[in-house]
């Protein structure tokens, strides 16, 4: 059980950031796993400063990009 509760301490916008991050590219369906209400994590990451951009692919299916900090490219 402790061992749960560790990897549980990252908050829901930090996990969505690290896998922005990671992966660049991440679609609506990644990113309701991690959090149910994804669009208002989405939106503190770019009050904080990040660059994300949303792009609609097809159907309900949205791509976040993650586009790096305050102008700053994203470390590829």
């Amino acid at each position: 059980m402790r061992g749960e509760e560790v990897s549980e301490s990252l908050t829901q916008t930090a996990k969505i950031l690290k896998l922005l991050k990671a992966k660049g590219k991440v679609s609506n369906f990644e990113l309701r796993k991690i959090a149910w209400r994804y669009p208002a994590r989405i939106l503190d990451l770019k009050h904080e400063g990040h660059q994300i951009r949303s792009v609609h692919d097809k159907g309900a299916r949205w791509f976040y990009i993650y586009d790096g900090t305050d102008g700053q490219e994203p470390a590829v």
